[in-house]
């Protein structure tokens, strides 16, 4: 990973703490509790079609070399967990 990238991604962490802090606690609870709720109810895909959503729509707000830089690093992210997910389970059987 290159230290442009490293270093936004950095920013991007202290700009979603700040957000996170600044969110009160009770509308924490509140977001947990719909959040859970919608899980519970409509389940793993409707959920992962709702963060899809989301970041496509986060993605169009960004400048072009920002989302090439986020769409690289999720890229990356994804091959480590697939990577990750098929070492364990071939060590579980």
């Amino acid at each position: 990973m290159d230290q442009d990238l490293q270093l936004s991604l950095a920013n991007n962490a202290k700009e979603w703490l700040a957000l996170s802090l600044s969110i009160s606690s009770a509308e924490k609870v509140a977001f947990s509790k719909i959040h859970d709720g919608f899980f519970t109810t409509y389940g793993a895909h409707f959920m992962a079609h709702v963060y899809r959503t989301t970041f496509e729509q986060a993605l169009q707000s960004m400048p072009e070399s920002e989302r090439s830089k986020l769409l690289l690093a999720f890229q990356a992210a994804m091959d480590q967990s697939i990577d990750e997910h098929y070492s364990n389970r071939n060590l579980k059987e």
